[in-house]
């Protein structure tokens, strides 16, 4: 009760601070009664554009001189959300940062739009958990599952812009698209989830109309590139065209993304769609890293990497790309590890490849700061140490308090060497760690086995008992 008491009373308390040479000017407020963060950071697409300082009250105040409408999102103590301003806006912004999505809520001009947003934003992950659980209906079955999901969404979409009949025609699409795109996305993704389920291919026995929604799609809307709802439906739309034009035996249970003749269909499909752009290149990126993710260890991977450059010499992410490309040749089995900065118990500085052993080794990483899942993988350790006793295991601490890590490493797991990294994004960077569980198994020349196995995987038996 007293956080709305408050939220009511912001707008009053900035107004009072505005003078008549603001007139013109979008006002965004924010107020963060706990927040650690001493700043907010907005952004517009993918850059940041300003910074405002949290006062001792942990209340900020942007003032932007925008001409359109504009779509940002704001960052706070790792808590990102989406925010719509059009000219002379002056919206409020409360939220809790420990209980961040559940607690957002905007007041003042131009808030209507904004809490549709998030209130849509929130119900996705609920509705697209439902759909899912349904992936291994039958095409006419699923059909009437999603119609009632869409039926709802809509219903509630124009009850909205019936309520609210100052809407602008783009807070009119962006209020839809968040409402809608994420049920289209369930929809894009049904073919080939039910095939990897179930083996059986439905594109052929579809309902007529199934893909009706995709004819009042703008496929290239520059304003809304960058949100999530819209750029999500489009990974996915690439990723069923290219499913389709890729024939899998009927009867066979695949997961796509492990299939390299599907990601060079990514390739074509991309380029046939998008002709030029921010959403191109970063489609294009998402291709990329969805392709190093899921391939991963395969010699021939030049084959794709030479196509995937033919298409993407003016990537705005070029510089990036090459690097994960390069990263990816260099932990393919067989080559040297690449080298990475290292400290042991003791404080000596060491690297990698100074610490390399004569044997059979597993290097495993795990944090401080997750121990929820550093616990996980120490467990998944003792069971591999007990069944490959003659394997060394090698942990490397990622996380940000050195003096944690000295006090907790030496408890983890006997017999087990532990050191931490002294620069994480470059570690990251080299071996394309996207998560603590990802594991380095070297032979012992000191060459890669795999470098690109969860720690979790069943693979590492596999592994481990061929070499």
């Amino acid at each position: 009760m007293m956080n709305r008491l408050l939220l009511l009373l912001l707008p009053v308390v900035f107004m009072l601070s505005c003078s008549d040479n603001d007139k013109d000017i979008t006002f965004f407020k924010g107020y963060f009664p706990n927040a650690k963060d001493s700043i907010i950071v907005l952004y517009h697409n993918d850059k940041p554009i300003d910074t405002a300082q949290l006062n001792t009250s942990k209340k900020a105040l942007f003032k932007l001189k925008i001409d359109d409408p504009k779509l940002y999102y704001f960052e706070i103590d790792n808590n990102y959300q989406y925010l719509y301003l059009e000219p002379k806006d002056s919206v409020v912004v409360f939220a809790n940062t420990m209980n961040f999505n559940q607690s957002v809520s905007f007041s003042g001009k131009g808030s209507v739009i904004n809490n549709f947003m998030t209130a849509q934003m929130n119900k996705t992950e609920q509705e697209a958990a439902i759909v899912k659980s349904h992936n291994y209906f039958y095409p006419n079955q699923y059909k009437d599952l999603t119609d009632s999901i869409y039926n709802s969404k809509i219903k509630i979409y124009k009850t909205f812009v019936s309520n609210n009949p100052e809407l602008s025609k783009q807070a009119k699409n962006i209020a839809l698209v968040s409402s809608t795109f994420p049920i289209y996305k369930e929809m894009e993704a049904y073919p080939f989830v039910y095939q990897r389920n179930n083996g059986n291919s439905v594109i052929n026995s579809l309902p007529i109309g199934f893909y009706d929604y995709r004819k009042n799609i703008n496929y290239n809307d520059s304003f809304l590139e960058y949100y999530r709802p819209y750029y999500s439906y489009m990974v996915m739309f690439i990723n069923n065209l290219a499913f389709k034009k890729h024939t899998i035996k009927v009867g066979e249970n695949v997961d796509i993304n492990k299939n390299e003749q599907f990601h060079l269909k990514k390739i074509t499909v991309i380029d046939s769609v998008f002709q030029a752009g921010n959403l191109r290149d970063n489609l294009f990126r998402n291709a990329a890293y969805a392709y190093v993710l899921n391939i991963q260890n395969n010699r021939e991977c030049d084959c794709y990497i030479e196509e995937f450059d033919r298409y993407n010499q003016n990537n705005a992410h070029k510089t990036e790309l090459d690097e994960l490309f390069k990263s990816t040749l260099a932990l393919q089995t067989g080559k040297f590890p690449p080298d990475f900065d290292l400290i042991d118990l003791n404080g000596n500085r060491t690297s990698l490849l100074k610490i390399t052993k004569k044997e059979l080794s597993i290097y495993y990483f795990w944090s401080v700061n997750q121990p929820d899942m550093s616990n996980l993988i120490f467990n998944r350790i003792l069971q591999l140490k007990t069944l490959f006793p003659n394997v060394k295991f090698i942990g490397i601490d990622v996380g940000q308090d050195i003096e944690k890590w000295c006090e907790t490493a030496p408890l983890t797991i006997a017999d087990s060497e532990q050191y931490h990294s002294t620069n994480f994004s470059d570690l990251s960077r080299k071996l394309l760690i996207n998560n603590i569980s990802k594991s380095l198994i070297l032979n012992h020349n000191s060459r890669i086995v795999s470098a690109f196995e969860s720690i979790f995987s069943p693979n590492i038996e596999k592994i481990l008992l061929k070499n």
